[in-house]
Parts: structure tokens; C-alpha cells; sequence
């Protein structure tokens, strides 16, 4: 390029004004997770246990995006894979029903990623590992001995994982939780 060529396109670029996207809305709506889990409880004593297992959970999100009179919905849909170990402590139990406390840190894979724009499936990264903390109050239901059905309300911590997708735990690091599962006891 000659230089006098150089100096109009620098003249050029120096006289534009600046664009500015007019009537433009982002809006993002991240649904609560849904988890449900197969754990495993081994006796440390009387009333305390540990607590290990799997956890699989959902979490889905909307984006919608407006321009003018366009709107782009796009649909996001992540699936992870959990390890879970936690402590718990018994505070009542009759034949076939406790209640307990737990403390859990949990490890969590993402093992599929969709996302649709208006209904059109386009290719998706994958999250980072998700770390978590959580403390809850458990009901534990004995349905034969040593195989009960649990659910567990609690508060739980997501810590950041430094990736770029957009979902729930980046919006809601802290939240109340529920978790629901089959639990097998060892004796």
C-alpha cells in the first residue's frame, strides 16, 4: 500500500463516528438445578457417617436477545456428573425414619452440553469443573433394610470455576438447594 494510499484510509478512520446499537436487550433467565443422586453411607460411629456417591444434575437456561423487532431465543441445557463426600449426623431416628444434618464438598463434570437457537442445535463448549460446599438438614425413609429414599434441603456454595459459560451457579453462586436420591447403607 502507498503511503498516500495509507494516509486517506487513516483519515478515513479517523473521521467515523462511533456505532451504537439502538432498541438492543440481552436477557437471561437460569432455571434452579435439578439433582438427583445414588449415595452411600458407611457408619464412623453410633450417629455419625460418611457419605460418598453419585450426583447427576440439569441446569437450563434461556437467553433471549432483542434487536429492533428481532428476537434470537437460544436455549442452553448442561449436564453434570458428581462426586459427592460429605459427613452427617443423626439427630432422631425411629424404625424407618431419621433425621440427620450433613456437611458435603462436592466435584462436578460436565458431561454434555446442548444449546438451540431458535430450535437449530449449534455446537456448545463444555464447563469447567464446578466445585461446591453445602450444609443441610436430611430426611432419610428405610424402605427395605440397608435402601432408603432421601431428600435433602439445604444451602450450597458454588466457588468459581473461571470458565465462560453462562449459567446458574455463575448468577447464584449461593442458594438454597434440595437434593433427592436413593441412599444404600453399609453396616
Amino acid at each position: 500500500m502507498s503511503s498516500e494510499m495509507a494516509a486517506k484510509f487513516t483519515a478515513a478512520a479517523r473521521s467515523m463516528e462511533p456505532i451504537y446499537l439502538t432498541d438492543y436487550e440481552e436477557r437471561q433467565h437460569h432455571h434452579r438445578p435439578l439433582s438427583l443422586g445414588l449415595t452411600v453411607s458407611y457408619p464412623l460411629g453410633q450417629r455419625l457417617s460418611l457419605t460418598t456417591g453419585a450426583v447427576w444434575t440439569r441446569v437450563n437456561s434461556e437467553f433471549t436477545t432483542v434487536m429492533r423487532t428481532n428476537i434470537v431465543q437460544k436455549e442452553q441445557t448442561l449436564h453434570y456428573v458428581g462426586l459427592p463426600l460429605g459427613l452427617s449426623y443423626r439427630l432422631w431416628d425411629n424404625h424407618r425414619l431419621s433425621v440427620y444434618v450433613a456437611a458435603n464438598a462436592q466435584a462436578d463434570w460436565n458431561v454434555a452440553a446442548n444449546q438451540h437457537t431458535e430450535g437449530i442445535r449449534q455446537p456448545m463448549e463444555r464447563d469447567r469443573c464446578q466445585l461446591s460446599v453445602s450444609a443441610s438438614m436430611g430426611v432419610h425413609y428405610t424402605i427395605v433394610p440397608h435402601v432408603g429414599l432421601y431428600a435433602e434441603p439445604g444451602i450450597r456454595h458454588y466457588f468459581d470455576n473461571g470458565s465462560h459459560v453462562d449459567n446458574f451457579f455463575k448468577h447464584t453462586p449461593t442458594s438454597a438447594s434440595v437434593q433427592l436420591g436413593l441412599r444404600i447403607e453399609v453396616k
